[in-house]
């Protein structure tokens, strides 16, 4: 029965081809936007490398200093004592604001401060892109660096394409080794592999690689090149006695339960620090708040100071946004149904003629909206299959690099059901309640 309720459908969609493309480009168009947003999504949030267990992370992305400034507020009281007047004085500290710094780390002040996370399995000390010229054949090159430990190989599965990531004997011993993306060595030697051994000029310097990985395609990790930082003079020649730097801390737990753990244990070094003695003469507190790897993500998009806000209004601003892509269009897709069905009444009315029920009618009608919704949805994915790789192609979005996978598809399979049945539940079952009387009348 099924079947033939699929055959009838695909042969109504050819009865009237403007109301059945006008449909369809509502249905595409609407989930290619949707599917868009949805990998997005899943570049930046899912579990994909080289952040495959970011669920398992903490990170500690800045230093806050700060100062608290009170207004104090006297309060006079009178009273009389053997007909003497007696002034009794007390006052309140108001609260009149507050001056406070904020950074990322000096990389000496992660070391002595949060090198010891009690939950953590592992962690790494690295710092946003520092950027860089060098010249190849009198053309300009731009190179993002990261400065960053032997651990950070450790914590992110990059996807080595050849070589191997610098190790803690490279580090100590300030060994001039780069780990380089595949892009970075298709600019730099014309070709993206078999350039182990090669050399890269940076800051004056020559690196030689020594591996070569796929770049991470995401906001966090935005990098051509990666060196040992104890080659970056920046921060670890010109210290800040402030504690303030370009570093920020990553530690990784044994599994997602061992996140609000490492945050506890990060929370109770932030609560038996000091200021630096330095700046004690300008701030009183000190502060490094942990944050789930969701919460910074949001809070670096929407550039708020508090991470797990932003998380909370950008899940608002997502889940609002999707609502409103399936709902607006789902209205209009009942209308058209309502208007299509209508013309078919006496086809319903016939049917019901010769003993086809109501749950008959209700699911025929489905079925062939859920049918028009996943022919819609194909073009859909087709649409956003074609908008995704002139994004990456043209680097529209700069080193994002939007993917498509599994967890994309099956979402955008689910919309398209969801699609199907909200277009065709309401008019389908108008049409089901229909006497037969009544629909043979309408021609």
């Amino acid at each position: 029965m099924l079947f033939n309720y699929i055959k009838l459908a695909i042969r109504v969609l050819g009865r009237n081809k403007f109301f059945t493309a006008i449909s369809l480009f509502g249905i595409s168009f609407t989930l290619a936007l949707l599917m868009l947003i949805l990998s997005m999504i899943e570049t930046e949030v899912g579990e994909t490398p080289p952040l495959s267990e970011k669920n398992k992370m903490v990170l500690v992305p800045n230093l806050n200093l700060k100062r608290m400034y009170y207004d104090t507020i006297y309060v006079y009281d009178t009273t009389f004592l053997n007909k003497k007047m007696i002034v009794d004085t007390t006052f309140n500290l108001k609260d009149a604001g507050s001056g406070n710094s904020n950074n990322e780390f000096a990389h000496w002040f992660l070391e002595e401060h949060l090198s010891s996370v009690p939950n953590a399995k592992s962690h790494t000390f690295f710092n946003r892109n520092r950027v860089y010229n060098s010249y190849v054949n009198n053309s300009k090159v731009e190179l993002k660096a990261v400065y960053t430990d032997h651990q950070f190989w450790e914590v992110f599965d990059f996807q080595f394409i050849e070589g191997v990531g610098f190790n803690e004997q490279m580090v100590s011993n300030e060994e001039l080794v780069a780990v380089i993306t595949d892009d970075l060595a298709d600019q730099y030697f014309g070709r993206r592999s078999n350039v182990l051994g090669e050399i890269v000029e940076m800051d004056n310097r020559n690196f030689k690689v020594i591996g070569v990985i796929k770049p991470a395609g995401m906001m966090l990790l935005t990098m051509d090149i990666s060196v040992p930082y104890t080659h970056d003079h920046i921060d670890l020649k010109n210290r800040d006695d402030y504690g303030f730097g370009s570093y920020m801390a990553l530690y990784m737990g044994d599994s997602e339960d061992a996140v609000p753990l490492m945050k506890e244990d990060i929370k109770f070094i932030n609560s038996n620090s000091e200021v630096p003695a330095e700046a004690q003469a300008d701030y009183d507190i000190i502060e490094f708040k942990p944050y789930s790897f969701p919460e910074t993500y949001a809070g670096q998009l929407l550039d708020m100071d508090d991470e797990v806000k932003s998380l909370q209004i950008m899940k608002w601003v997502i889940y609002s946004l999707i609502g409103f892509l399936i709902l607006l269009p789902t209205i209009n897709l009942i209308n058209l149904n309502v208007s299509r069905i209508m013309e078919r009444s006496s086809e319903i009315g016939v049917r019901k003629a010769f003993g086809a029920d109501r749950t008959n009618i209700l699911i025929q009608f489905i079925v062939e909206n859920i049918v028009q919704t996943l022919l819609g949805g194909l073009l859909g994915f087709a649409l956003a299959f074609l908008a995704i790789y002139l994004i990456n192609d043209t680097k529209l979005m700069g080193d994002v690099v939007l993917k498509i996978n599994f967890r994309f598809f099956f979402y955008s399979i689910v919309i398209c059901l969801l699609f199907g049945l909200l277009s065709g539940l309401l008019p389908a079952y108008r049409m089901s309640k229909m006497h037969v009387v009544s629909a043979l009348k309408q021609k």
